[in-house]
């Protein structure tokens, strides 16, 4: 059995029932129907699932919006690809804010989130008719993925059925890293690198800080700790 999207959904509601921490991958075989050695022919640990889940969560997007109107301008081509991937995650995201909440404390978690998201940036450039190669492309990566983790914390919150707040965040996150890649243009490329490092590393400790929201339409499951999800089991 192939880990598709539907798979990925039931491995996925495992983690909302059984919170991250506490996930195993014999609740994953249960949940999805598969065997452990069928699992094994997929991922060896249950961090895999992050690389598993931007692999098909790419291909989807990619499918729906490679190339745009070239017309349109870098900025209104990568909003529209940004937003097919928010909703092409949609149904994933209980799981995600679970996930989220516990990176605070599992910096594996952390670090394996970080690299799926930068490797998944690069295709979204692409399908935006962007060149993600070279030292430009490293930026732009870099960028993208400041950009998507910035939004990522509006959309975990957004209950609305049009992401309204999610498209309003992504909008000014995009023109913030606009006037910065035109600022970095006429600054050096040392300069510029270590300016981009600083400012990952403080939205990672900001993300990392920040509490569970109690408020909020159709917040539901997100950002939900593990310690909730081990006092639902005992009650």
């Amino acid at each position: 059995m192939a880990l598709t999207l539907d798979t990925l959904k039931r491995a996925y509601d495992a983690i909302v029932d059984r919170g991250w921490h506490h996930v195993s991958l014999t609740d994953i075989v249960k949940a999805t129907d598969m065997s452990l050695a069928d699992l094994r022919n997929h991922i060896s640990s249950k961090y895999d699932l992050i690389k598993a889940l931007n692999h098909q969560i790419d291909a989807a997007v990619l499918d729906e919006v490679t190339g745009g109107d070239m017309d349109d301008s870098a900025r209104d081509r990568l909003f529209e690809v940004m937003m097919a991937r928010f909703d092409a995650l949609e149904p994933f995201k209980d799981a995600l804010g679970v996930m989220a909440m516990a990176a605070r404390t599992d910096l594996h978690l952390a670090a394996q989130t970080r690299r799926s998201i930068e490797k998944s940036m690069g295709w979204m450039l692409e399908a935006a008719g962007l060149s993600a190669g070279g030292w430009k492309g490293a930026f732009r990566r870099n960028g993208l993925a400041l950009v998507y983790v910035r939004t990522s914390l509006v959309w975990l919150k957004d209950g609305s059925e049009d992401l309204s707040a999610t498209m309003k965040s992504m909008d000014s996150a995009l023109g913030d890293a606009e006037r910065w890649a035109n600022s970095v243009e006429n600054a050096s490329f040392g300069a510029g690198f270590d300016q981009m490092r600083e400012r990952v590393k403080g939205l990672a400790d900001r993300a990392r800080a920040a509490e569970p929201s109690s408020s909020g339409g159709g917040g539901g499951q997100r950002f939900r700790s593990d310690d909730d999800s081990a006092g639902a089991e005992e009650a």
